[in-house]
């Protein structure tokens, strides 16, 4: 029980910690109980689309696609649940659908081509922000309110903890998250066990969808509209997702990954927040975003060698004592 109390309290030290730090430099202008929840309904879209990356990434492949294939999946799912008059459960419904297909499309481009990851999901960005613009006569989506419902608090947060709950039990307590966990720590070990790659990251590309459909469902709604991209300008929302899951898998020595996300990407918004509050140019936030991971991985890949260091140092001087007396 000592043990579970001290890695939720090691867990919660980094958010408590930022929290802190921009509560202080901002002069009280963050941190206030409205601009907390302000960032609590921008947290649940970067926190799904974190949760759809983490299979795939646990697995090293780097999918930069979430952002145009929330846009894409929008303005599809969008303009069909207008359409056919289907209201939320049509947004739902077809933005899941739609995010699922192109999902498989990149697998299918992705694995079956042997493309590096990084080099497809580049080039796939570039095919789906083309296609916002040419697909229904690239005008985008612009929602009716009565359908926006989802994005609205409290709404948002029961969407956030449905999602939450059954990607915990998928990746925890199903033979696929088993098998993902297999491939990740050891590829060639898991393979040679008779975990199939193949059929598990078609599997993870799916679930995936299925969490940027979500997101596409809240982007919308929060918005009202989405409107056509180009020049890779959706690559900002699966960078700042990527962030809460290197933060994430950085945790899972305290806490569960699913978890460890919602953290990493809570702590990422609040960043993002407080740099505002203190009134930084916009390129120095993303430059501040930067330093900020860097040091937070640096330290937690490199604690074990600096605790070893201290305790290897406490040792010889103990026995420096022992020699001199």
């Amino acid at each position: 029980m000592s043990k579970k109390l001290s890695n939720i309290v090691k867990c919660l030290i980094l958010p408590i910690v930022v929290y802190v730090i921009f509560f202080v430099f901002s002069k009280g202008r963050f941190g206030s109980l409205p601009g907390m929840l302000a960032i609590g309904r921008q947290f649940v879209l970067y926190c799904l689309v974190g949760w759809a990356l983490m299979h795939n990434q646990l697995m090293g492949v780097w999918d930069f696609t979430p952002g145009a294939v929330v846009a894409l999946a929008g303005i599809i799912g969008g303009n069909i649940a207008l359409s056919t008059n289907t209201g939320v459960a049509g947004l739902v419904v077809f933005c899941i659908l739609s995010a699922v297909t192109l999902c498989l499309l990149t697998f299918f481009v992705f694995h079956f081509l042997k493309i590096p990851s990084m080099i497809c999901g580049l080039g796939m960005v570039l095919i789906y922000e083309m296609l916002t613009t040419q697909l229904f006569g690239g005008t985008g989506v612009k929602l009716t309110k009565d359908i926006t419902l989802l994005a609205k608090s409290p709404y948002c947060y029961v969407v956030l903890a449905v999602a939450g709950i059954i990607l915990y039990i998928l990746f925890n307590f199903t033979k696929n998250g088993a098998n993902t966990r297999s491939l990740g720590y050891g590829q060639d070990i898991a393979m040679s066990i008779g975990v199939s790659l193949t059929k598990t990251r078609l599997k993870n590309f799916i679930i995936e969808g299925i969490f940027l459909g979500l997101a596409a469902v809240i982007s919308s709604s929060q918005r009202g509209s989405i409107a056509p991209t180009l020049n890779m300008s959706t690559l900002s929302l699966g960078f700042d997702a990527i962030m809460g899951v290197f933060i994430g898998l950085n945790l899972v020595n305290n806490c569960n990954l699913v978890v460890g996300i919602v953290i990493g990407t809570f702590t990422m918004k609040m960043v993002s927040a407080g740099l505002i509050a203190m009134g930084l140019d916009s390129n120095l936030q993303s430059v501040a975003q930067g330093l900020f991971l860097l040091v937070f991985i640096g330290i937690s890949s490199n604690k074990d060698a600096v605790s070893k260091y201290f305790a290897d140092k406490k040792k010889s001087a103990e026995i420096l004592a022992k020699i001199k007396a």
